[in-house]
């Protein structure tokens, strides 16, 4: 369903829709400059590095663009400038993978990114504003390999300047962190709990989105999948000190497999299908108040996401750090007693019945 518009460079004229009138318009290739807060869901997103904030030369992104040319009638959406254009970096320069795109002599052009190209997109020129439609996305099941959807808007750059195109992308999913420490007050019990798994409960993977009014903070629909992911698989003692988790050992900071998105959804209550976080430790043989307790085996248990998440609902563009202490301190609560004599009390009990036919209670 992707068409590719070709402006050779050779093209002399750029008609308007509106009118049968030619333009020439300067030999200046449209270039772009674009940038994330967060260009992948393994990258930090509180950094405010040029590593951080660059988009990465490795990938590419997805361009829509339209003119108008200053005829009165408005920006041209019937006959883009560039319909689902793939960019990419080429000897030091953002510009069109394919076929050179040039800037109109006049007026000015909106630009809609996004990112990856793989996703189904749609230009929605209905709308008001005008909008990005992603249909069928589907963010992938593997800790560490999903994709990390991106929209950026850049509107009403001046045709005369030819400037680069500044694009900001913004993220339409949610980002998922686990951190687990040893939270035992007790010196003598700490480096006895050894975490083992740590698993995402029925998570969704997919679904359809609207860009809103504010880009990156459109509407989702469709979402679907229930996904279990493994943040966290292998045996590692804990200690006092908070860390990450990734696929296989601790790690101090983001990397691979350490976090994954989602899609927003209500976080569900009161159904099989919660949305859940599944944390797996073993406690190793220990000696407290003159008494040795043998090792724990594996035990599981199981923190609901409903009323952990702000409004109960996964939000565009934050990333989630849960941070899950475990402790020992239960074995050393000493023994405490609070004697009081209450004044005697009439219970009653009701909703006795017999069935004397077969001399049972019902």
């Amino acid at each position: 369903m992707k068409k590719v518009i070709l402006f050779a460079a050779a093209i002399a004229a750029f008609v308007a829709c509106s009118k049968n009138e030619a333009v020439v318009p300067e030999a200046s290739p449209i270039s772009f400059a674009p940038n994330a807060l967060q260009t992948k869901a393994l990258i930090l997103p509180d950094s405010n590095s040029p590593e951080q904030l660059a988009f990465p030369t490795s990938e590419s992104f997805n361009v829509f663009a339209f003119a108008d040319i200053a005829d009165g009638n408005g920006t041209n959406y019937a006959t883009p400038l560039m319909n689902d254009v793939n960019i990419s970096y080429q000897g030091g320069d953002w510009k069109a993978t394919t076929g050179t795109y040039l800037w109109p002599a006049m007026g000015t052009v909106d630009f809609y990114a996004y990112y990856p190209s793989s996703i189904n997109a749609t230009f929605l020129d209905t709308a008001d504003p005008k909008v990005l439609n992603l249909t069928g996305i589907s963010l992938g099941t593997a800790v560490g390999t999903q994709i990390d959807p991106l929209i950026g808007y850049t509107l009403s750059q001046v045709s005369a300047s030819k400037p680069t195109v500044q694009l900001v992308f913004k993220h339409i999913t949610s980002q998922i962190a686990v951190t687990a420490f040893d939270a035992t007050n007790t010196v003598s019990l700490q480096n006895k709990i050894s975490i083992e798994k740590v698993v995402f409960k029925n998570m969704k993977t997919s679904g359809d989105y609207v860009d809103g009014t504010t880009s990156g903070k459109g509407v989702w629909s469709n979402i679907n999948t229930n996904t279990d992911f493994t943040s966290f698989s292998g045996s590692e003692v804990l200690s006092t000190t908070e860390s990450y988790l990734s696929n296989g050992s601790f790690i101090a900071s983001i990397d691979n497999s350490a976090a994954f998105v989602v899609v927003p959804d209500n976080v569900v209550t009161g159904t099989a299908a919660d949305q859940s976080i599944e944390v797996t430790y073993s406690i190793a043989a220990y000696s407290i108040n003159g008494f040795d307790y043998p090792a724990t085996p594996s035990q599981t248990v199981t923190i609901p996401l409903y009323g952990k998440v702000s409004g109960n609902k996964f939000q565009n563009g934050t990333r989630y750090v849960f941070h899950i202490g475990i402790s020992l301190d239960g074995a050393n609560n000493e023994i405490m007693f609070s004697p009081v004599v209450e004044g005697w009390k009439t219970e009653d009990i009701s909703g006795i019945t017999i069935d004397a036919v077969n001399a049972v209670l019902l």
